[in-house]
């Protein structure tokens, strides 16, 4: 991840960007919170869905957190 997605990361507070993980999985996830210090930095979020509506709809009921180390990449939201 580069400067830059750490950035787009962090100002990205409630809002669904595009994660791109190192083992090559994507999804779009509604950050929920960013720990960007210590030895663990990591970020929890919420998968979703893009509605037909233009609304996000979350794919499961529980939040996940990884590690900032296995996102290769996050890009904004593109409908």
């Amino acid at each position: 991840m580069t400067d830059s997605d750490r950035t787009l990361l962090r100002n990205s507070i409630d809002q669904v960007v595009d994660l791109e993980f190192s083992d090559g999985n994507r999804h779009l996830a509604q950050i929920l919170f960013v720990f960007d210090e210590g030895d663990t930095p990591d970020v929890f979020y919420l998968k979703v869905s893009a509605g037909p509506d233009g609304t996000f709809v979350p794919q499961e009921n529980t939040g996940h957190s990884v590690l900032l180390a296995d996102i290769a990449a996050v890009h904004p939201y593109q409908p």
